[in-house]
């Protein structure tokens, strides 16, 4: 086991490494707080930036949105998909974009992981089923920012994993710490709400949340079913427990899971072509 002073230390070493927010959605939150700016006006600035662009085009065309019609500008799609939404794909662009060679089964895992939560979220009558998305895809920003900064130690934790052990302990055991604790330091540097952090902190643990738990318990959910369904990282051959308390948080018992199953699996449909653009 990492000692503690040696993991305080690769602590700092990766806050220093952390990637910046981006400046355009720096730009782009100031514009709606400012409440002085339109939609229109939020997609010309994001309509400068080609590669977000397509992103945005993409996911809004996506099967798990389902729209009628094709959504051919920023516009259209910051309307349909809403603000929040759009924010994720600029704050990943932003991570993944660095690791799409080293890692594009991440990308597609945490992109099908939002999909999930969304369906859950829709299911489970939330208000804002989009925030959900969003935390989904979110989640692993932690196993983002090692796959940028530690590919040694992931290769290492790799091999732990293919021997038998699970994720987290391998991650424990070789680093100090474990990807959903990267991913709350990351959290805390960019100054991301609690409904963005605590699902990325405790999606493993979801007992733990106190101010968003029905959000992080559908984001553990929405994770494991995804592992089960193969849309995971290749590092960790194992689906993760399911948490025993998620089901009577959410109001779901067994026969609930079957029918949303075929649902969360009509909704990937697409998912796997989604992956960064660049």
């Amino acid at each position: 086991m990492v000692d503690q002073s040696l993991r305080a230390r690769k602590k700092v070493k990766l806050i220093k490494n952390l990637p910046t927010l981006p400046e355009i959605l720096t730009k782009i939150s100031r514009m709606v707080e400012s409440r002085q700016y339109s939609a229109d006006d939020i997609a010309r600035v994001i309509s400068r930036d080609q590669v977000l662009t397509a992103k945005v085009l993409k996911l809004a065309n996506s099967a798990f949105y389902g729209f009628s019609r094709s959504i051919n500008s920023v516009g259209q799609a910051l309307v349909l998909l809403g603000f929040q939404v759009v924010k994720g794909l600029i704050l990943t662009s932003s991570v993944f974009d660095e690791v799409q060679r080293k890692a594009d089964q991440l990308w597609t895992h945490s992109l099908a992981v939002a999909t999930a939560s969304g369906v859950l979220a829709q299911r489970l009558g939330f208000k804002a089923p989009e925030e959900v998305n969003l935390a989904g895809l979110l989640h692993d920003l932690g196993k983002v920012v090692l796959a940028v900064d530690m590919t040694e130690e992931l290769e290492r934790i790799m091999e732990l994993c293919h021997q038998g052990a699970f994720g987290l302990e391998a991650e424990a055991q070789v680093l100090g710490f474990t990807h959903p604790e990267a991913g709350a330091w990351l959290a805390e540097a960019w100054k991301l709400p609690e409904e963005l952090t605590e699902p990325i902190t405790f999606h493993h643990d979801p007992a733990k949340a106190k101010l968003v738990p029905r959000e992080t318990a559908v984001v553990h959910l929405a994770d494991i079913l995804i592992r089960a369904r193969g849309f995971g990282f290749d590092r960790d051959v194992w689906v993760p427990p399911l948490d025993p308390g998620v089901l009577a948080r959410l109001k779901l018992n067994p026969d609930d899971l079957e029918e949303l199953v075929p649902q969360v699996h009509q909704a990937l449909v697409g998912v796997a072509d989604l992956g960064p653009v660049g």
